[in-house]
């Protein structure tokens, strides 16, 4: 390799080192914590400070390990859907970089709707020389098919308890609504076409089809399905992590009220678009716990103890998978 090569190679490691840098500044990271902490501090009022306090010193050590061992495993099957997607776009990266852009990736989970994932598309451009656009796609489809599984996960509440039903029936419109529009490809192709003689679009009408073409991939039925159970299953260790916490403080608690209420919250925290779903997932746990009989102390807790095992501890290990790569490529 010539110099010019290495100390190109090094000014675009810098460059996207930044870029990631003001990435999570931009995004708002630090300052999504701290409404956390408001969140988490409302929550504890809400249920009575020192009720919630023992609530959750009685969650033993064995429930907070189990809580982050499936939250990891949830991970590591969220990881393969990411790894599943690239090979049915025919995008053949190493397995370390692969990894590498997914797991950091994880950092930018607290933005509005998880929009800033699409930081990996960029990430592993800069690694890999991958175009951005498919890789868009890609990010894209995780979201949905992510979205998907927790409104099946939320629609446990529909069969066994009535609940909620306007609200998942009109996330399910939605989306059928948009896979069909997205399927209809003549009419898609010809608006990008029309797009190219628009000032500003136009310049990206070519960027535009191939992140269209992309999506119209892997929504086909057979990656659609596979992406949607991978899905299933990784949200489904989540609210399974959830249901163990309930039944460390309520004996009773059913591992189909944990699916349940971990699915709808989430489907309103995203639907909400706020960053992480901060606030509106935990207004949903809470609220739904409550509905089902369990006190405001309970609810309160179990729905702290899953957010921070769950959405930050995600959050946790991409800023720590990002930061030793840092390190080490500064070394």
């Amino acid at each position: 390799m010539s110099e010019h090569d290495r100390t190109g190679g090094a000014g675009r490691t810098r460059g996207y080192l930044r870029r990631g840098g003001r990435l999570v500044r931009d995004h708002g990271l630090w300052l999504t914590a701290v409404l956390s902490v408001g969140v988490f501090l409302a929550l504890f009022l809400l249920g009575d400070a020192s009720r919630v306090a023992r609530a959750i010193a009685e969650v033993d050590l064995d429930t907070l390990l189990a809580v982050v061992g499936l939250a990891s495993v949830g991970y590591l099957v969220r990881f393969a859907k990411w790894a599943y997607y690239l090979r049915e776009l025919g995008i053949e990266v190493p397995l370390r970089s692969s990894a590498l852009a997914f797991f950091s990736g994880l950092m930018l989970v607290v933005t509005p709707g998880k929009v800033g994932e699409v930081w990996k598309a960029w990430f592993l451009r800069d690694l890999e020389d991958v175009p951005v656009s498919p890789t868009t796609a890609v990010v894209g489809a995780e979201r949905v098919t992510d979205l998907l599984a927790l409104t099946g996960l939320a629609a446990l509440g529909v069969v066994v308890y009535d609940r909620s039903a306007a609200l998942l029936a009109a996330v399910a419109l939605a989306f059928l609504g948009g896979l069909a529009l997205l399927q209809w490809r003549r009419a898609c192709l010809a608006l990008i076409e029309r797009s190219r003689a628009l000032p500003v679009i136009g310049e990206h009408a070519g960027a535009i089809e191939s992140f269209y073409e992309g999506s119209y991939a892997l929504f086909r039925p057979r990656p659609l399905a596979v992406a949607t159970a991978i899905s299933l299953l990784a949200w489904g260790l989540e609210g399974a992590a959830l249901w163990l916490v309930l039944d460390s403080l309520a004996s009773a608690a059913s591992v189909v009220e944990g699916l349940f209420v971990f699915g709808l919250g989430s489907v309103v925290g995203a639907v909400s678009l706020l960053p992480g779903g901060l606030a509106a997932t935990e207004a949903s746990m809470v609220g739904t716990l409550l509905a089902l009989g369990f006190s405001s102390a309970v609810a309160a807790a179990a729905t702290l103890v899953i957010r921070v095992g769950t959405l930050w501890y995600g959050a946790v290990v991409g800023v720590t998978v990002f930061g030793l790569y840092r390190l080490a490529s500064r070394r």
